[in-house]
C-alpha cells in the first residue's frame, strides 16, 4: 500500500486530529454521565475511559486516512482492495474493542469483568449490584456491544479520509489548472506581444518599402523630365531658321507645358483629363514642327476623364511613335490617342501610321529611353496589375498599349478610410 505525501498529514493535521478526538472523548464521557445509571458512583472513571478510546482512534486516524487514499474510487473500483479494506477495518475494530475492554478492566473497582452486559460499562457496576452469572452467549453479546461501535467508528473515519482525499485531489487539480491557465495566459500575452511586434515590424517594413518605391519613382521622374525637355527643345530648335513665328508659338506652348510637367509635387498620379491637357500641348508643338505633315487625334471616353494615371505617361508613347513611325516616314503620318475602360482596367493606346514601307513593329523590349523609364515607373506603381505592349497595327504602323487598374481619387480616399489607423 503506497503512503501519502507527509505533507498530507502534517503538524496542522495532527493538531486537528488530537483536538477532534479529545472533543469526541469528552462528549462521550458526558453522554455516559448523563444517560448511565452509574454516573453517581464512578464519575471520575468515565472521562479516562472515554479519552483512552478517543486517543486510540486518534493514533489510528493517519493510517486510516492513508488507507482511504489507497482505496479512493478515483483510482478505479477494485474488488480485492475493497475486500482487503473491509478485512482491515473488522480486524482493527476487534483489536480496539479488546484494548478498550482491558483498560476498563483496570479502571473498574472489582475483579469481575463485563459485570452488567448491555446495561453499564464493564468495571463500573455500582456497589451492592450482584455480578451476574456469565454464559458464553452473554460474553458474546458484551463483545458485540463493544465491537459494533468500533466497526462503525473505523468506517466513519475511513469515509472522512475518502472525503479529505477527494477534496485534496480536487484542490490539487484546481491549483494545477490555475497554474496551467496562468501559463496559457502568459503565453497568450507573449503571443499577442509578438503579433504586435510583428505587425509593427511589418508596418515599418511597408513604410520603408513605400519610401523606397517613392524614392525610385522620384528618381525615374527626374530622369524622365529632362529627357522630355531635351526632346521638346530639339523640336523647337529644328524650326528656328524655317519658321520664327512658329518657334515663338512653340516656346509659348513649351513654357506652359513645362510649368505643369516640372511642377515639384509628391503626387505620382493625376487625373487623365489633366494628362490629356499636357499631351495636347505637346502634340501642338509637334504639329507646328512638322508644318502640317503630322495630324493627331485624341479620342477619350467620357467615363474615364477622372481616372488616375501617372503624369507624363502618354508623352513617351507619342515620342516612341514619332521615332519609330513618323520620323521614318519623313514626318508624314497620323498619331491616334485612345483612352477607354475595359472592365476594371483603363486602356491607353497610341497608334502611328508607320513608315509606309516597313510595317514590322519593334520587339516589345525595344523602344527609347522614355518608354523604358515608363515601364519601370508603371512596374513600381502597379506591380503585376499593369501591362505595356507594342504590337503591329492593322494597316501599318505600331500600337503602344498601356493597361492600368482603373481607379479615381474617390476610390483612393475610400480605400484610405477603410484602412484602420494604428497610430
Amino acid at each position: 500500500m503506497p503512503t501519502q505525501d507527509r505533507s498530507d498529514f502534517g503538524r496542522r493535521a495532527v493538531l486537528l486530529d488530537v483536538a477532534f478526538w479529545t472533543l469526541f472523548g469528552v462528549l462521550q464521557a458526558s453522554n455516559w454521565w448523563l444517560l448511565s445509571p452509574i454516573r453517581a458512583f464512578f464519575p471520575s472513571r468515565l472521562l479516562p475511559a472515554a479519552l483512552f478510546n478517543a486517543y486510540l482512534w486518534a493514533l489510528l486516524t493517519p493510517a486510516i486516512f492513508r488507507l482511504a487514499a489507497w482505496v479512493n474510487p478515483e483510482h478505479g473500483i477494485r474488488v480485492r482492495r475493497m475486500a482487503l479494506v473491509v478485512a482491515i477495518g473488522l480486524g482493527t475494530a476487534a483489536v480496539a474493542a479488546v484494548l478498550w475492554d482491558s483498560v476498563h478492566g483496570l479502571l473498574r473497582p472489582g475483579p469481575p469483568a463485563l459485570e452488567a452486559p448491555g446495561l453499564v460499562p464493564p468495571g463500573l457496576v455500582p456497589p451492592g449490584l450482584a455480578p451476574p452469572t456469565w454464559t458464553g452467549w452473554d460474553r458474546l453479546r458484551a463483545f458485540i456491544h463493544w465491537y459494533v461501535p468500533e466497526v462503525l467508528t473505523f468506517f466513519a473515519v475511513l469515509g472522512a479520509g475518502l472525503v479529505s482525499d477527494t477534496y485534496r485531489r480536487a484542490r490539487a487539480r484546481a491549483r494545477e489548472a490555475a497554474r496551467l491557465q496562468a501559463q496559457a495566459s502568459q503565453l497568450q500575452a507573449e503571443r499577442a506581444e509578438l503579433r504586435a511586434r510583428t505587425a509593427q515590424l511589418q508596418a515599418q517594413s511597408a513604410e520603408l518599402h513605400a519610401q523606397l518605391a517613392e524614392a525610385r519613382l522620384a528618381m525615374l521622374r527626374t530622369r524622365l523630365n529632362p529627357h522630355f525637355l531635351f526632346n521638346t527643345l530639339n523640336a523647337v530648335s529644328a524650326l528656328v531658321a524655317k519658321d520664327p513665328r512658329g518657334v515663338r508659338d512653340m516656346i509659348a506652348l513649351l513654357s506652359e507645358l513645362l510649368r505643369h510637367a516640372l511642377t515639384d509635387t509628391r503626387e505620382q498620379e493625376i487625373p487623365l483629363r489633366e494628362e490629356l491637357r499636357l499631351l495636347r500641348l505637346y502634340l501642338e508643338i509637334l504639329e507646328i514642327r512638322y508644318q502640317g505633315q503630322l495630324s493627331t487625334a485624341v479620342t477619350v471616353d467620357a467615363d474615364v476623364q477622372e481616372a488616375l494615371v501617372p503624369n507624363l505617361v502618354l508623352q513617351p508613347l507619342v515620342e516612341n511613335a514619332m521615332k519609330h513611325g513618323i520620323d521614318r516616314a519623313g514626318g508624314h503620318g497620323t498619331i491616334e490617342v485612345l483612352a477607354y475602360r475595359n472592365g476594371d482596367d483603363l486602356v491607353l493606346s497610341v497608334r502611328d501610321t508607320g513608315a509606309g514601307d516597313d510595317s514590322a513593329a519593334p520587339p516589345v523590349g525595344e523602344g527609347g529611353v522614355g518608354l523604358r523609364l515608363t515601364r519601370e515607373r508603371l512596374a513600381e506603381l502597379y506591380g503585376d496589375e499593369q501591362r505595356v505592349e507594342l504590337k503591329p497595327a492593322a494597316g501599318g504602323g505600331t500600337t503602344a498599349r498601356v493597361t492600368l487598374p482603373y481607379h479615381t481619387s474617390e476610390d483612393v480616399r475610400l480605400a484610405e478610410e477603410a484602412v484602420p489607423n494604428d497610430a
